[in-house]
């Protein structure tokens, strides 16, 4: 019965409203996520730098059944 009380009330009072635990989940998820893909771009970009790009495709055009680039 409260709940329906408290839905009728034409005005919501904004120091009670709280994101609560669902919203700290999500931010903190979001969080983590963004943290893993920083740390995975961060070593591919230095693979990038040091030149391991050209050399990976140089390798994988000399292997055998690999169409060639020319």
């Amino acid at each position: 019965m409260e709940t329906v009380l408290m839905l009728a009330q034409p005005e919501v009072d904004k120091f009670t409203v709280t994101p609560g635990v669902l919203g700290f989940l999500v931010v903190a998820a979001i969080g983590a996520v963004l943290y893993f893909l920083m740390r995975s771009m961060r070593t591919k970009l230095a693979h990038v730098r040091e030149g391991g790009f050209d050399q990976a495709v140089e390798a994988a055009a000399d292997e055998p059944g690999q169409p060639s680039k020319e």
